[in-house]
């Protein structure tokens, strides 16, 4: 319970935004474990990895940046390797990568004390979109905004969709993850906010849709289903081995744009 609860303060400062909430806990040391998250995609030329260690509440810094790795992703389906380089920050990245749908991938990280991970993911096929929008929700005389993404969801195939979401100069936020389990083959209609669920007139939006795999979906969803409140969280599932935290993902995806403008009038 204790490594979850500071997994995901790390998780938050990293790749959701820094929280203005400060809630004080009285929670003893944690056992330090390495915190991996390898979000590739097709959307961008360049790839990033970050590796972080989980930080003990007991430390005062809130970043743990773990230097000195060796992080290698390999395409398995063609037998080309892409070696990261080191940014000193925790970060890992390559300037140029070349990702294919439908091929393989495994991750191999090897730390500076000799401690290993890995993890393997296939990309899956792009889900192209229809057509996208604004829709407008009227709740208790309240007005809510959503971006929508329509399209038909291929027939006889599982698929998994993640959204990330940047309103403005923000830097992108995990929005959202679907699957298709009960509309598969269907026209369907994803409805994208960002966390505070107020987008207004004049807002920029840019959007990042992903289709990802089944684990990573999995990943996504036990962190959307967490209950703050609840005397047992767990730490959601990793497809990465040796009992790392975070996820891998080779994803194909796209960037969308979206202005806010006022209601048209009849």
């Amino acid at each position: 319970m204790k490594l979850f609860l500071n997994y995901i303060s790390l998780f938050m400062i990293l790749f959701l935004g820094s929280c203005e909430d400060k809630i004080d806990l009285e929670l003893g040391s944690i056992e330090e474990k390495y915190v991996i998250v390898a979000d590739l995609h097709n959307a961008n030329p360049s790839q990033t990895i970050q590796i972080n260690k989980a930080v003990d509440f007991s430390n005062n810094t809130t970043k743990n940046p773990v230097l000195g790795a060796h992080v290698l992703v390999e395409n398995t389906t063609s037998g080309r390797s892409y070696k990261f380089v080191d940014g000193g920050d925790g970060s890992y990245t390559i300037d140029k990568m070349t990702l294919n749908e439908g091929d393989s991938y495994a991750l191999h990280i090897e730390m500076s004390d000799g401690e290993a991970f890995e993890a393997t993911c296939k990309m899956p096929v792009f889900v192209n979109v229809d057509s996208i929008g604004l829709l407008r929700k009227k709740r208790f005389d309240e007005e809510y905004i959503y971006a929508t993404l329509s399209f038909v969801d291929p027939v006889g195939e599982e698929n998994y969709y993640k959204y990330k979401l940047k309103l403005n100069d923000e830097e992108f936020k995990f929005s959202d993850v679907f699957s298709d389990k009960f509309n598969d083959g269907l026209l369907v209609e994803h409805e994208i906010t960002n966390e505070d669920n107020d987008l207004k007139v004049g807002d920029r939006i840019q959007i990042l849709r992903q289709c990802i795999a089944k684990d990573v979906y999995t990943y996504w969803s036990n962190i959307q289903g967490q209950n703050p409140g609840s005397a047992a969280p767990f730490n959601p599932i990793s497809n990465i081995s040796n009992g790392a935290l975070g996820y891998f993902s080779v994803s194909s995806a796209q960037y969308y744009h979206l202005d806010v403008a006022e209601k048209r009038k009849l």
